[in-house]
């Protein structure tokens, strides 16, 4: 039965499930929502059983739904699998890549990385999406993506990229910027933060001794580019990443604040679903990628 299930209705069909509803499974596999329930549809009628019991508010896998729900994890992993290697030989990188990376990266770093890659790698196209959140890399389709750590799935495979860790960050304009010696002092001073705050408060280190501060800015923003900017423009101090920074601050439009201080070191990871599915391909893009990010 394995050999007769069109795998597109079957991720449909698992998408569906792990979503909720048609419109949220839909939107995730960026089809028409009435493609994706008559994709449902054919292969219930295919496979003569029904797989999902649908409700005006509510729907729910059957009995036989669960059964294949079990199995369909297995059935597109191997043919991702398949898929990847398809196109390739002697090792030569060729073919499609499909990647995530999140926005902050793909905004300052990703087009002379991505450039450079194609003039290495000619026969290699590659299409690169700015996503914030982690994406289901069999379910989306993607070849890997670039995460920030720690990484929750084990199920996945992830080469450390780099460490990166947050600094604080103010224009030089800023006033009693020459009177702030400790993290303690920074209530005296707007802050600024993104939308989605740092959990338990900031934490800060100098090596020796390490500190919590509550954090809740009056101004916070979707991206650390967007922050950036406000503080370029006197709004405060904020906690930054050092590459979206660092020019900033050799130019003199910022400046380190509190210099010995900063956020726990967090490495950045390439990840993958599993060994098995490293194609040459992807293999030298995450070369390529480790060679141009380097170690901090």
């Amino acid at each position: 039965m394995d050999n007769d299930i069109d795998l597109t209705a079957l991720r449909g069909f698992r998408t569906v499930l792990r979503e909720g509803s048609f419109s949220a499974a839909a939107l995730t596999l960026r089809v028409p929502k009435s493609t994706l329930s008559k994709r449902v549809a054919d292969l219930e009628s295919h496979l003569g059983v029904r797989l999902i019991e649908r409700s005006t508010r509510t729907l729910r896998a059957t009995q036989e739904g669960e059964v294949l729900a079990a199995r369909a994890d297995r059935l597109l992993g191997e043919a991702e699998d398949i898929r990847r290697a398809l196109g390739e030989s002697g090792g030569t990188p060729r073919g499609h890549l499909r990647l995530a990376v999140p926005q902050v990266i793909g905004n300052l770093l990703i087009g002379p990385i991505a450039a450079g890659f194609r003039k290495l790698h000619p026969e290699v196209t590659l299409e690169i999406h700015f996503l914030d959140r982690a994406p289901d890399l069999l379910e989306e389709g993607f070849d890997g993506c670039i995460r920030f750590g720690p990484l929750e799935d084990s199920s996945q495979v992830a080469r450390r990229l780099l460490h990166g860790q947050a600094m604080l960050a103010a224009s030089p304009h800023l006033p009693g910027l020459d009177a702030l010696h400790h993290p303690t002092e920074l209530v005296r001073f707007p802050l600024v933060g993104l939308a989605t705050l740092w959990a338990g408060g900031l934490p800060l280190s100098n090596g020796t001794d390490e500190i919590t501060l509550p954090f809740a800015p009056p101004l916070r923003l979707g991206s650390h580019l967007a922050v950036r900017d406000a503080v370029v423009a006197g709004a405060g101090i904020a906690p930054l990443p050092g590459m979206i920074v660092r020019e900033e601050i050799a130019q003199g439009r910022l400046v380190h604040v509190l210099p010995d201080w900063s956020t726990p070191r967090k490495a950045i990871y390439f990840v993958y679903p599993s060994a098995q599915s490293v194609t040459a391909r992807l293999r030298a893009f995450i070369d390529h990628l480790a060679q141009e990010l380097g170690e901090d």
